[in-house]
């Protein structure tokens, strides 16, 4: 009934100690709680119709503390697996998403269903009014965000990416799944969808961040350097210390055109390899990586401009047009954009000559061909 894995013949003191159904417990209480509110004094008539009700309402409560007893120790058995990470890698790498994440939404698919039987197809339990309930499912979701928190924390987890990646991935999803689900769940578990969202806006930053600095190192590295001189000494003089031909000359080197395409395509390549496809982050991520290249290049822009009088090519538009064609665009216009890839890389290779650059040239010629028949067959298909 829960999200932990069922085991029948589990011998363990956790799976001993569970006796009853939590599930029919569950639903018990809620209902239970629905009833009490049928058993109230609302017309203050006093005497022995009042007595009625309180003694009604005193039957009713004590049933709900068993069951709710029932129920409250299996929970505490969920968060107790929840924090034993199961399934996720010592280095945090490719994690995807959490088994008890993916889970934990199913589980309240459950509840509902259950607490549905014999009514409207319309009824939705009230979880934010039934108080025992409300604080235990909230303590399972505040379970899950910790253990996140203590996974991507550990000293075997990779701290360069893998670490931002399973905080963007499992926090995206949680946020999703509980949109998902209506306004009901969206306000029992507002507390935690809003610590979700901080969590994921800051692992994705850090994450595209450090994608980007590590795909234009050299970009970054003189840009960065020339921030620095123009505070301290002012627009005019940063020529001084960083002359002009180095500046062109390394613009020419890591920011032309074909660079720009293969590098973009390098990092679209990579964040598909990081993230799950069960997490569906990929178009979110590679939106928010679009908008931040903007911002970068827009800077280095203004930089360029200001300090040299250089105009950057290609401009932060072009390389936000560049970006849309590697993650939004086609299959088509990606296959031309992977085959101009693979022509950069053969021309690099035909340049440097020798037999490893001719075994080189051979081996990106076939990759190329094969993707250029793969597109004409896309091409030629009838459309559906």
């Amino acid at each position: 009934c829960g999200i932990v894995q069922d085991s029948m013949d589990d011998p363990s003191p956790q799976a001993v100690r569970l006796k009853g159904d939590p599930m029919l417990s569950l639903v018990a209480s809620i209902h239970l709680n629905e009833a009490m509110e049928q058993y109230i004094d609302r017309d203050k008539k006093g005497g022995d119709h009042s007595l009625s009700l309180a003694y009604v309402r005193a039957t009713i409560l004590g049933l709900r503390k068993k069951v709710d007893k029932q129920w409250v120790e299996w929970v505490e058995d969920q968060i107790e697996w929840i924090k034993s990470n199961p399934g996720v890698p010592p280095n945090g790498k490719r994690a995807g998403i959490f088994a008890s994440f993916s889970r934990f939404p199913v589980y309240l698919d459950h509840i509902v269903v259950c607490c549905r039987e014999g009514k409207n197809a319309s009824y939705t339990p009230d979880f934010a009014n039934t108080q025992v309930v409300s604080y235990y499912l909230q303590k399972m979701a505040g379970g899950l965000l910790e253990s996140l928190r203590v996974c991507a924390e550990r000293e075997t987890t990779d701290q360069q990416y893998a670490a931002n990646v399973m905080r963007m991935e499992n926090t995206y999803y949680f946020s999703q799944q509980m949109k998902e689900r209506g306004a009901e769940m969206t306000n029992l578990f507002q507390k935690q969808l809003t610590k979700a969202s901080a969590v994921c806006k800051q692992s994705t930053d850090a994450y595209l961040g450090w994608m980007i600095k590590r795909e234009f190192k050299a970009l970054h590295a003189l840009f960065s350097q020339i921030s620095r001189i123009r505070r301290d000494v002012g627009d005019k003089d940063v020529p001084i210390h960083i002359p002009r031909a180095t500046f062109v000359k390394t613009l020419q080197k890591e920011s032309n055109r074909d660079v720009m395409k293969e590098k973009i395509a390098t990092i679209y390549a990579r964040m598909e390899k990081h993230l799950s496809e069960e997490g569906k982050l990929l178009p979110v991520a590679w939106k928010a990586l679009v908008k931040v290249l903007y911002e970068w290049f827009g800077r280095w822009e203004k930089l360029s401009s200001q300090c040299y009088k250089h105009v950057l090519e290609p401009s932060a538009v072009d390389v936000v047009r560049l970006a849309k064609q590697v993650g939004g665009g086609s299959s088509v216009a990606k296959q031309k954009l992977n085959s101009a890839v693979e022509s950069i890389k053969m021309a690099r290779l035909a340049a440097s000559g020798g037999a490893a650059g001719k075994i080189g040239q051979t081996a990106v010629m076939l990759k190329m061909l094969k993707a250029q028949q793969a597109a004409k067959t896309q091409q030629a298909a009838p459309s559906s």
